[in-house]
């Protein structure tokens, strides 16, 4: 095993906004919603997390103005889609600030939508993969931030991506991972430990 050298070690601020690199780089996800008026909303989200695996968990973190947290607030759900490497500019100008109306089917703020598995809210075809979630409880962290705790009702993924070996599906998935500001990185290679 080969050690690595010490190195002097240098404090940084504990605001992330200030970090480069960033220590934890997450996930991007585009978080599909329905209004109680049925109107879909899509919104790109990077700070969410696997938080129980029985039952199985995730959360996110939302600001109550944004439509997200408006529409899980009134439906009690959403669909967490997992855009690939090339829909990353579109992702990046998916904000959260306005929703628009839509039949089943066509594009709102250039997505299209289909039915979902098990919940009203839609998943975003243009997506890799999809998990459907229903709220379970929520965390108010000050006026305008809030936690969503979600269990996973049913997962999906595009047929292509159930083939070969885990090391071509993680290549072939290219998720998006946020870094800061406009960086983002994706998974270029994976490594299998020596048995």
């Amino acid at each position: 095993m080969t050690r690595r050298k010490p190195e002097t070690k240098v404090d940084l601020p504990v605001d992330k906004e200030k970090w480069h690199p960033s220590l934890l780089a997450g996930p991007i996800v585009l978080i599909s919603t329905r209004s109680n008026l049925g109107d879909p909303h899509a919104a790109s989200k990077s700070w969410l997390t696997m938080v129980c695996s029985r039952p199985p968990m995730l959360a996110f973190c939302c600001k109550l103005s944004h439509r997200t947290a408006i529409n899980v607030l009134e439906t009690r759900e959403w669909v967490m889609n997992i855009p690939g490497e090339e829909l990353a500019p579109r992702v990046w100008a998916a904000g959260d600030s306005v929703s628009a109306a839509a039949a089943e089917g066509s594009e709102v703020g250039g997505w299209t939508w289909t039915q979902s598995s098990v919940i009203s809210a839609p998943r975003i075809q243009e997506c890799r993969a999809h998990i459907e979630c229903v709220l379970d409880s929520t965390k108010r962290f000050n006026a305008d931030e809030m936690i969503f705790f979600g269990r996973i009702v049913a997962a999906s993924i595009d047929e292509s991506l159930t083939r070969g070996s885990p090391e071509e599906r993680y290549h072939a998935l290219r998720s998006l991972l946020y870094l800061e500001g406009t960086l983002f990185g994706v998974i270029d290679g994976v490594k299998k430990l020596p048995t």
